[in-house]
C-alpha cells in the first residue's frame, strides 16, 4: 500500500537529489560526494536511482501533454502552468534544487517582467487543508494536481522554461482568495485530512518552501534595495518630540535601547505583550513583531504590531538571510515601505541591509553582509502612507 511516507520520500528526491546528467558531470564531483554523505537515496544503488529516474521521467511526460510554446513567448497569462527554467537549478546546502512547476497568477506586466506564481504538486496524497486540488474539468495539458496556496512568490518571465497548459480563471481567482483565507476553499474543491501529529505532509510543506526559496531568492537578488530616500521624512528631526508623539498613540511602549537616532525610535520599538495577537501559526515557527506606523499627510496618526512568520534564515560568516510573510497586513490604498535592520543590543548598533518587499504576497527577503550574532535580534519597519489624494 502506497503511503504518505512514501510520496515524501519521493518528492523529496525529486526535489532535492541531482539527476542522472548532474550527478554524472565531473565539474559537480565535490557537490556529489557531498550529497551522497547527506542523502540516504543517493548513497545507495546508483543502478536502481537512474531507474527510479527514468520511471519518474516517463510518468511525467504521460501526465504533462508538452505543447511547444517556450518562455520566449510575449503572451503570459494569469492560468498558464509552467516548469521553471532548467537554467536555474542549483546546488544549495549539499542538495541540488530541480525546477518546479508552477501557477502564473497574473498577467505579464507591461513595465517590467515580474510575474506572481503558485508552488504545485502532482502527488494528492500530500496535499493538505490549505492546498486547492484542480479537478481535472479545469485544467487543460495535464492531469489533476493541487496548488500550494500558501507558498507564492514573485518571479521574472526569464524563470520559465516549458509552457504545460493552463488552468481556468476561477482556478486563479480562488488560489488568491485562499492564500488570504486558507480555511475557506471553493465549493468545488475536495476537502482535505486535517494535519496529525508527526504527519508526512508536514515535512512536505517545509521542503516545498525550501524550494520556493531556493528559486524565488534568484529572482529578487537583483531587486533588492539598499535604501529609500526620504523614508522616515515624516518623523521630524527630533528624537525627543517622536519619542512623545509615539507614547501618544500607544503609552505602553518601550525601546530596546535609549534611541539616539529618527532611525532608533522607529527601529528600536517594544510592544507590550498584551498588544500583540499571535497566530497559531506562532506556534510552530519563528516569528518577529514588525512595527507599522500608519502616516497620514505626513504625520504618525497609528503605530501597531504585526506578526510576521520566518519562513527561512540561513547565515554563515560572512552573511545573514531572512525571509517571511507578514500575513495580516490589510490591503492599503497608499503604499506600504519596508525596512530590515539586525540590532545589536550589546554594542548599541542597527545594521541595515538590503531587503525586498513583494506586495502582492506580503512576502520579504532581506540580506546582510554580515553574520547575525545569537544575542542579536531583527527588527522590521513597515510605513503605512496615505495621503488625501489616494483617498477614494
Amino acid at each position: 500500500m502506497y503511503s504518505r511516507k512514501q510520496a515524501l520520500a519521493l518528492a523529496r528526491q525529486l526535489r532535492t537529489c541531482p539527476p542522472p546528467d548532474i550527478r554524472g558531470d565531473a565539474d559537480y564531483s565535490r557537490e556529489n560526494k557531498k550529497h551522497m554523505e547527506i542523502c540516504p537515496f543517493c548513497s545507495t544503488n546508483l543502478k536502481d536511482e537512474i531507474n527510479a529516474w527514468s520511471i519518474l521521467s516517463e510518468k511525467f511526460q504521460k501526465k504533462f501533454k508538452l505543447p511547444a510554446l517556450q518562455s520566449d513567448d510575449k503572451n503570459i497569462q494569469a492560468g498558464q502552468i509552467w516548469v521553471l527554467n532548467k537554467n536555474l537549478c542549483c546546488w544549495r546546502d549539499d542538495y541540488y534544487y530541480n525546477e518546479p512547476i508552477v501557477i502564473i497568477l497574473n498577467d505579464q506586466c507591461q513595465i517590467d517582467d515580474d510575474i506572481l506564481v503558485a508552488q504545485t504538486w502532482h502527488d494528492l496524497s500530500l496535499a493538505s487543508p490549505g492546498d486547492l486540488v484542480v479537478p481535472e474539468i479545469f485544467i487543460q495539458g495535464c492531469d489533476e494536481f493541487f496548488i500550494e496556496t500558501w507558498n507564492i512568490y514573485t518571479l521574472k518571465k526569464q524563470s520559465l522554461g516549458q509552457y504545460l497548459g493552463n488552468v481556468t480563471n476561477d482556478v486563479v481567482v480562488q488560489t488568491l482568495k485562499m492564500h488570504k483565507t486558507p480555511d475557506i476553499p471553493p465549493d468545488w474543491a475536495l476537502r482535505l485530512m486535517p494535519l496529525g501529529p508527526d504527519d508526512p505532509r508536514q515535512y512536505f510543506q517545509k521542503l516545498e518552501i525550501e524550494t520556493g526559496y531556493t528559486f524565488s531568492i534568484q529572482a529578487v537578488n537583483e531587486l533588492m534595495k539598499k535604501q529609500v530616500n526620504g523614508l522616515f521624512s515624516f518623523a521630524g528631526d527630533s528624537v525627543d518630540t517622536l519619542i512623545a508623539r509615539i507614547k501618544e498613540l500607544m503609552a505602553d511602549i518601550e525601546w530596546f535601547w535609549q534611541p539616539e537616532t529618527i532611525e532608533e525610535c522607529l527601529a528600536l520599538i517594544r510592544f507590550a505583550p498584551e498588544d500583540i495577537a499571535l497566530s497559531a501559526a506562532a506556534d510552530d515557527r519563528k516569528e518577529i513583531i514588525a512595527a507599522c506606523f500608519g502616516v497620514r499627510n505626513g504625520a504618525i496618526k497609528t503605530v501597531q504590531p504585526f506578526e510576521c512568520i520566518v519562513l527561512h534564515e540561513t547565515s554563515s560568516n560572512k552573511e545573514y538571510r531572512i525571509s517571511g510573510e507578514i500575513p495580516a497586513l490589510p490591503t492599503r490604498i497608499g503604499g506600504l515601505s519596508f525596512k530590515c535592520f539586525i540590532s545589536d543590543g550589546k554594542n548599541r548598533l542597527l545594521t541595515s541591509g538590503k531587503w525586498y518587499w513583494d506586495d502582492n504576497t506580503n512576502h520579504f527577503l532581506a540580506h546582510f553582509d554580515r553574520a547575525k550574532e545569537k544575542h542579536e535580534r531583527i527588527s522590521i519597519i513597515i510605513i503605512d502612507t496615505v495621503s488625501e489624494r489616494d483617498r477614494p
